[in-house]
């Protein structure tokens, strides 16, 4: 590079979305190392004192759980993320992850994908992309784990056909009464969620999970009282059909679906939990909230509907991120979870839709 002034655009940088580690492939989302541009190569001092690349990861996609043997800082400058690993944290932009040599760390892009600086204090750990620096956490078992998330998927996509999709989409909701008999009833499952939280939190015997149950329980504290908290207007149109004075609906059904998923809180272990609350639980809010929140959403005084879209999906992505490198047999294990947690999930929401086609004014 002579002397002058220049700008380079990130885009004339090829990018790198995967690597070969241990035999098995690693997604990176993108990656473009600025020792791959001739100009900034150049420019940029010997790769003995520090190597540098923009790296994004797309919504939910994950960099797996790794090490390297150097010193490296992730710069946040744009969108947002999760820290999963050794320490389990949001990522904002303005933040610095400060990495040294052998500590357990990953990231998992934001609902508006993760934006960083990659910086190694030596030669890169992608710069010789058929040489990478770095080791994942967990190598040997991907077949095992992908196959545990396709089952997954189908379940969600099954999920996503029920009774309670139509109900959304049929105009039923627009009856107050209907639509405050809906709210009162979905407030027992939204409840009960605060307690499974806490039920998970209590009983976490496995330091590997505990930083991230209690992150993912402290954003998600206080969301029961969001989801009672309905605009001005609903309440003038519901004093109509209803009194203030009415005890609060109950539905013993409802109740002991509920009360099944705090139940498994104490009986199942720490990746078990993972799984039914992050694989289930989370994907399936993720679906409810995005279809619910055009119909529903000007009924509720605050930004419930917006804030469990934009966070369901990640707190699904920080849980994947911990079931990975587990023993074929406790894949197995984690596949008859799910399958439960998908059962009871659509029970609830059937009883729902139920409850809620059958209110009648009183």
């Amino acid at each position: 590079m002579d002397g002058q002034v220049q700008v380079i655009k990130r885009d004339t940088i090829p990018p790198l979305h995967e690597v070969l580690a241990a035999g098995e492939v690693h997604g990176l989302g993108e990656l473009r190392d600025f020792r791959w541009s001739e100009e900034l190569r150049q420019f940029m001092p010997d790769t003995s004192v520090f190597s540098i690349s923009w790296a994004k990861l797309g919504h939910r996609e994950v960099l797996e759980t790794h090490t390297h043997p150097i010193q490296s800082m992730m710069i946040i400058y744009a969108g947002s993320g999760e820290l999963i690993g050794d320490l389990c944290r949001p990522l904002r932009p303005g933040d610095v992850v400060v990495v040294p040599p052998g500590c357990k760390h990953g990231f998992i892009g934001g609902p508006e994908s993760l934006w960083a600086l990659s910086i190694q204090f030596g030669h890169g750990l992608y710069t010789e992309p058929e040489k990478p620096r770095v080791q994942f956490v967990g190598n040997g078992t991907g077949t095992q784990f992908e196959t545990l998330l396709a089952y997954n998927r189908q379940r969600m996509d099954e999920f996503s056909k029920r009774a309670i999709f139509d109900l959304l989409a049929d105009g039923t909701l627009e009856n107050p009464l209907k639509r405050d008999a809906y709210f009162g009833y979905l407030q027992i499952w939204v409840n009960g969620n605060q307690t499974l939280l806490f039920s998970r939190q209590a009983s976490c015997t496995n330091q590997r999970y505990a930083g991230m149950f209690l992150q993912h329980m402290r954003e998600e504290m206080g969301h029961d009282l969001l989801h009672t908290e309905r605009a001005e207007e609903e309440h003038s149109s519901a004093a109509t059909v209803t009194s203030d004075s009415q005890p609060k609906p109950k539905d013993a059904l409802l109740e002991a679906i509920t009360k099944w998923f705090v139940y498994q809180m104490f009986i199942l272990d720490d990746v078990e939990k993972t799984a039914l609350i992050h694989l289930v639980i989370e994907n399936a809010s993720e679906l409810y909230h995005r279809r619910a929140m055009p119909v529903l959403g000007k009924y509720i005084k605050n930004d419930y509907f917006e804030l469990h879209v934009d966070a369901d999906g990640g707190h699904a992505a920080m849980g994947e991120a911990l079931l990975k490198g587990e023993a074929p047999r406790t894949y197995e294990r984690l596949k008859n979870i799910v399958a439960q947690g998908w059962d009871m999930i659509g029970a609830m929401t059937d009883r729902l839709v139920e409850l809620t086609r059958a209110a009648r004014e009183v």
